[in-house]
């Protein structure tokens, strides 16, 4: 049977991508300060519900003067679901995306944060590209694009580890439990947690990217995983970490897993740790 091809102009892709991004980065989650003002009533007083108000207030700041809810706006990571009766005219969509993070970075003054030359002399690139990309071909006409702005700070301290091949759940929640004691005052507690298990060591850091974008206060449609997503939840708030790392029960809001096979020597294990702003953003074309 023959699909009739839809072509979707470039330019349609480009000011998808400059609102997305702009989006994310200025206008405050309602679902996420949701759980924010739970935890802020569940904690106790203390320089952690402190830090639960201020972090608050800071989200009302960024409606009331739609400037961006951190400092940090991140590497623009976006994912894009692209039918197989889909052509997109105009460029590659690599070239489009980053013009939409151009134009986002520039008409919302965000700051620049990529530099070229990593391992060198690190100079900026003035207009936070590039984006990374990941691009996965689905059936008929559909073209969704999912955007996460992922700051250096919840970035520096996930893990990617090759666990033993039985480490099981356990060995998933410990390895959390690992990333969360050693980086959550650093990464902005409360934090999110997106967690890939299985692939290769690259397919789980995608895996991590992800569960990210799974919507706020939705279970995982596995019982298994929703279980021990929960349990896993549960496990890092009793550290006592707490806001910022100021001692509290609401170290994490939520856990997220995401799952494929793997080879039956290995256990690849992502844990990628997001900060309580958790900035995302999607839509269709």
């Amino acid at each position: 049977m023959c699909i009739e091809t839809r072509t979707v102009e470039g330019s349609l892709v480009v000011e998808a991508i400059r609102t997305l991004y702009s989006e994310a980065c200025t206008v405050p989650d309602p679902r996420v300060e949701s759980l924010l003002l739970t935890a802020f009533h569940n904690e106790q007083a203390g320089p952690g519900r402190d830090a639960l108000e201020i972090e608050l207030e800071n989200f009302q700041a960024a409606r009331d003067t739609g400037l961006p809810i951190c400092q940090d706006t991140g590497t623009a990571v976006v994912f894009i679901e692209l039918g197989c009766a889909v052509c997109v005219s105009g460029g590659t969509l690599g070239d489009l995306v980053n013009e939409g993070v151009r134009r986002a970075c520039m008409d919302m003054h965000l700051r620049p944060s990529q530099v070229c030359s990593p391992a060198g002399d690190r100079t900026n690139t003035m207009d936070n590209t590039p984006a990374v990309l990941h691009l996965e071909h689905v059936e008929g006409h559909r073209l969704k694009i999912s955007l996460l702005a992922k700051g250096a700070g919840c970035e520096n301290v996930s893990r990617s580890e090759m666990l033993p091949p039985f480490a099981g759940g356990e060995g998933i929640s410990a390895l959390a439990e690992k990333c969360v004691i050693s980086g959550a005052s650093r990464a902005c507690a409360p934090v999110i947690l997106g967690i890939g298990v299985g692939g290769t060591l690259e397919v789980s850091g995608i895996l991590a990217k992800k569960a990210l974008l799974r919507e706020v206060g939705l279970s995982n449609p596995n019982l298994e995983l929703d279980a021990l997503e929960k349990k896993t939840t549960a496990r890092l708030n009793a550290t006592g970490i707490g806001p910022q790392g100021f001692g509290g029960i609401s170290t994490v809001l939520e856990t997220r897993i995401l799952t494929l096979p793997c080879h039956m020597a290995s256990l690849p294990v992502t844990v990628c740790v997001e900060c309580h702003v958790h900035r995302t953003a999607s839509c269709e074309i």
